[in-house]
């Protein structure tokens, strides 16, 4: 069993791989370049609703290119204060807003964690804290929930300085896991509370992405369980909160129905994957269509 899990984590970092670079050809063909859709959210002006999930361009090797493939914003990571270093500068060509994706490690103090969204915030158009990852998942143990407070609200206060101090406005997001029956309405609060800018609600159950799990997402039955989830997060956030929304979008159908639901962008990840570095044209095309 270990055997077939360490080839299947193989096969995938290969095809990621490959459709990376593909993305990143593609990107130099201005012919194939998607209708724009431009939408305004968190004070940002992004060229369209459609953007690429943390996990395909982790270090920023297509960058802002991604508008040139009809993606509104592209965002990076996950990282960690290690992976820093190896972030390439965002200056590349291109319109697409930049995200970066932050791991919130448990193991940190809240001031390594502060220094690492320091860094982040000078190359970021938007921040994410990611607490659906390995490294932040003793803090999602509701004994830990008054630590997890006070990291949360140490980020936004290291934010909200920066954006006082600097010459620009990088909002702030966290990323939480919302599944079945399962909505993160309690910690929508929290970030309420503290003032956050915007949720990232990841619909998906994690890895490992398996063909069996993207077919899955073809189900009426399934996506209808996730735009569900996010009319609850919009009843509860309103317009105090900016609903992102990432898992199973592989159609314009599907993108069309969580900006129904609530959601003001979307991402893609493994559709990226398997349906290649022109998806965008193509949701976003047959959308306009519709519209």
């Amino acid at each position: 069993m270990a055997e077939i899990t360490a080839l299947r984590t193989l096969h995938n970092r290969l095809r990621q791989r490959l459709a990376l670079d593909l993305a990143q050809a593609a990107s130099r063909i201005p012919a194939f370049a998607a209708p724009g859709q431009p939408v305004r959210v968190m004070e940002l002006e992004f060229p369209s609703p459609l953007g690429i999930a943390a996990g395909f361009d982790r270090y920023g090797h297509l960058g802002r290119r991604a508008s040139a493939l009809g993606f509104g914003f592209n965002e990076i990571g996950s990282l960690g204060p290690a992976d820093m270093a190896r972030l390439r500068s965002p200056a590349s060509s291109g319109s697409a807003r930049l995200g970066i994706n932050l791991s919130l490690d448990a193991r940190h103090s809240a001031e390594q964690l502060c220094a690492m969204f320091r860094s982040a915030w000078k190359q970021a158009d938007y921040l994410v804290v990611n607490l659906i990852g390995p490294t932040s998942e003793p803090l999602m143990q509701r004994t830990e929930r008054p630590r997890l407070r006070r990291l949360l609200a140490a980020l936004r206060h290291e934010t909200h300085t920066s954006n006082l101090s600097g010459t620009r406005r990088v909002p702030l997001v966290a990323k939480l896991r919302s599944l079945p029956q399962q909505p993160p309405l309690e910690l929508a609060e929290l970030l309420l509370e503290l003032g956050f800018d915007g949720l990232l609600a990841a619909h998906d159950p994690g890895p490992p992405a398996t063909r069996q799990r993207y077919r899955d997402w073809q189900h009426d039955m399934q996506q209808a369980q996730a735009c569900r989830q996010l009319e609850q997060l919009h009843r509860l956030c309103g317009h105090d909160l900016a609903l992102m929304s990432v898992g199973g979008i592989q159609t314009a159908a599907h993108l069309r129905a969580r900006l129904e639901a609530g959601a003001e962008l979307v991402q893609v990840h493994t559709a990226l994957m398997h349906q290649g570095p022109w998806l965008a044209r193509g949701l976003l095309a047959r959308d306009s269509e519709r519209s």
